[in-house]
């Protein structure tokens, strides 16, 4: 079957099928497609026959590479506080296919343009989960610093061969660049579980105006702060001008205490990343990956000469 064929919950083998329903103690009565995350994996809405309960399920086969973060999504969604603004797992199938069926929680991304009425309720639920996991409710997740610090320096490679595209810019301030891309780890270190991935199609509005954050596949023990500034390239692509970025942090109170140094590395660390990533080839059953970085990095630059005043 071509990986572009839009599937179902009926495209998938009958014994899933009878697997999801055993786990969830009724058949399913009826279904409505949602786009997958991914080319080759299964979204959808589920009406439950014995009560006509709705419920979200995703699925995607078993040797798909993103088969890893499916588990691991399942074995921390187990484990999370039910306070937390997280969707609540119903069951987990591991089969020929992985699915996971959530209580359903219908909603849309939130709009996070300037004066959006969501930007409140987005900055809230980065609150709510200082709150809720805080400390962190699982013993086994790595610390933030030793997943994100060899990932997180895009500017040191670039450095070693500058690549003749480099915005003029990056250019000019590449040394510094370089030298604060790293200045953040000090700061890194926190007993807060991090969702550590954090993109706006990962935030899910929920019809009572509650937004909940998905996809946990590379949860990290480390500081709270690091996941608010992770929406800060994602608030730029939105429209925001880099002093706007800043109002909105200065009031975030899980920045109390942190250095604006220290945030400003993070930053670097953040546009190094994408600035690198963008050149490389497309992630395997994905669209669009590469262009939405040069995007990103391009915002990040932006706020980053905001921030350092360098010219």
């Amino acid at each position: 079957m071509p990986v572009s064929a839009r599937l179902g919950w009926h495209d998938l083998p009958s014994a899933t099928r009878d697997a999801v329903e055993r786990e969830l103690g009724s058949v399913v009565r009826r279904t409505l497609w949602q786009t997958p995350e991914f080319d080759g994996g299964v979204a959808a809405r589920l009406e439950l026959e014995r009560d006509r309960r709705w419920i979200f399920l995703k699925a995607i086969p078993a040797n798909s590479p993103r088969a890893g973060g499916y588990r691991t999504e399942a074995a921390l969604a187990r484990q999370l506080p039910a306070e937390a603004p997280t969707p609540q797992l119903l069951s987990f199938v591991d089969s020929d296919w992985l699915v996971l069926a959530f209580a359903d929680f219908d909603g849309t991304r939130p709009n996070l343009r300037p004066g959006s009425p969501d930007l409140s309720a987005v900055l809230a639920t980065f609150g709510a989960l200082g709150r809720t996991l805080t400390p962190c409710p699982l013993p086994d997740v790595p610390d933030a610093l030793d997943d994100l610090g060899p990932l997180l320096r895009g500017w040191h490679e670039l450095a070693k061969e500058p690549p003749d595209d480099l915005d003029g810019w990056a250019v000019r301030n590449l040394d510094r660049l370089v030298q604060l891309e790293t200045s953040w780890h000090p700061w890194a270190a926190g007993d807060t579980l991090l969702h550590n991935d954090i993109q706006p199609e990962y935030l899910v509005r929920t019809g009572t105006g509650r937004v909940l954050v998905t996809n946990w596949r590379y949860p990290a023990r480390g500081a709270g702060w690091l996941d608010l500034v992770a929406l800060v390239p994602y608030l730029l692509d939105a429209g925001h001008e880099p002093a706007d970025v800043d109002r909105l942090l200065r009031r975030r109170p899980v920045l109390t205490g942190i250095p604006v140094w220290a945030v400003t590395a993070f930053g670097v660390a953040l546009a190094g990343h994408a600035e690198r990533a963008c050149r490389l080839p497309e992630p395997p059953a994905t669209t669009g990956v590469r262009a939405a970085q040069r995007r990103l990095a391009a915002g990040m630059r932006a706020w980053l000469a905001y921030r350092t005043h360098w010219h």
